[in-house]
């Protein structure tokens, strides 16, 4: 069985699928825009083939290329990495198909729906799921208000000059508000702005086919970054909720999702689960699930082959860290102190699965590396400058 990934070059998510598919036997190829290394995942030693493949802008082209790449290279399936390659490669996945190869998503219009802030808490709220309360820009009360400012939809490949992603921040202030929903609609988005709810980070993670839930797993942070409304810094394998995946599964069905989703969630003590984001693509503290035994990217591959996987459900108790992140978390919020914090990150690296860092596989470490070493050019010409993560 052969996988392409392709990405934009620094996914920690497509970095974790590339070494879950190659473990279970996959062949991997990955697609970057980017030059020699391309990145996290076409370092890794899972990675078989490295490809170029041109930006996102024109849409056709990028998607006419991927199409050639699938088509040589004789892959089965294509995965997008990203919301934008995610989306550019539903919509034209006749092209794909075309060429050999499987998009593995379900509908195109269902898809849009749940990566769609508005039409995903509508969808949730049906199924039962609590979700943020949503304010008008113009109601934040005052300039002392926390409130969360997001896209609607994080990507759109076929406006050129779109950003592949629109951060989710936490803005401070009604005049600050009104700033970041203008920033968003400047770059062709439209702004939803909801009330922080303070809590705990969950994510619940599955694989869904034809008929049901066939792998999944459930984690909760422990450390955050950025503070407030980050990722995974540092988490934990948990047992799964069984309300909570209920109501879960019965969202994704009224999506018609199919493949994988990540529905993350704010629990409030004593308070509701309330759903915040749901990411139908790799995300980035994947390897956690992989390491507790939910190979969700190999899971999917064999849901969009059409075949009929063994369920499989991550264990409890399994760790995970995200080393730089939780490095920079601890140097702003020095719990117990600079020394403590930092002390307290390092003494939690042995013994985690770790999103870049692997003994066995160094490349994407070295790679991440050297991207961010300053290069001093040999002549005049400007100086090179690292990739954003």
């Amino acid at each position: 069985m052969r996988a392409l990934i392709v990405e934009q070059g620094w996914s920690r998510g497509a970095l974790a699928a590339a070494r879950a598919l190659a473990a279970a036997g996959w062949t991997v190829g990955v697609a970057t825009p980017t030059g020699p290394g391309g990145g996290l995942a076409a370092s890794s030693r899972a990675c078989s083939a490295h490809h170029r493949v041109p930006a996102l802008h024109p849409v056709g082209a990028f998607v006419d290329a991927v199409a050639a790449i699938a088509r040589d290279g004789r892959y089965d399936v294509v995965f997008g990495a990203g919301e934008a390659e995610v989306t550019a490669l539903s919509a034209a996945r006749d092209v794909v198909t075309a060429a050999g190869a499987v998009v593995p998503h379900g509908p195109h219009e269902q898809l849009l729906r749940a990566m769609d802030k508005a039409e995903l808490s509508r969808a949730a709220a049906a199924a039962g799921i609590a979700v943020p309360d949503v304010l008008d820009a113009t109601d934040v009360p005052d300039e002392r208000t926390a409130c969360v400012v997001k896209a609607q939809r994080h990507a759109r490949p076929d406006v050129a000059g779109s950003p592949p992603r629109i951060d989710t921040t936490v803005v401070t202030g009604r005049t600050a508000v009104a700033g970041r929903v203008a920033q968003i609609r400047a770059l062709g988005g439209e702004a939803e702005v909801q009330v922080l709810h303070p809590g705990t980070l969950t994510a619940y993670a599955v694989v869904r086919g034809p008929d049901g839930v066939v792998a999944e797993s459930m984690q909760r942070a422990e450390r955050i970054w950025p503070p407030l409304a980050g990722a995974s810094a540092r988490a934990v394998t948990v047992d799964v909720d069984e309300e909570l995946a209920a109501r879960a599964r019965a969202l994704l069905a009224s999506l018609d999702l199919i493949g994988l989703a990540e529905l993350q969630y704010v629990a409030e003590p004593g308070g509701p689960a309330r759903l915040i984001d749901l990411n139908a693509r790799f995300y980035g503290s994947m390897s956690l699930a992989v390491a507790a035994g939910a190979n969700l990217p190999a899971v999917w591959g064999e849901v969009a082959l059409g075949r009929s996987p063994r369920p499989v459900r991550a264990r409890p108790g399994v760790r995970y860290q995200w080393g730089s992140a939780d490095v920079r978390r601890a140097l702003t919020e020095r719990r117990g102190g600079l020394v403590g914090d930092l002390a307290a990150t390092l003494a939690a690296a042995p013994g985690a699965r770790h999103s870049v860092a692997a003994l066995r596989d160094p490349g994407p470490a070295l790679a991440r590396l050297r991207a961010g070493l300053p290069v001093r050019p040999r002549t005049a010409a400007a100086p090179v400058e690292a990739p954003a993560t």
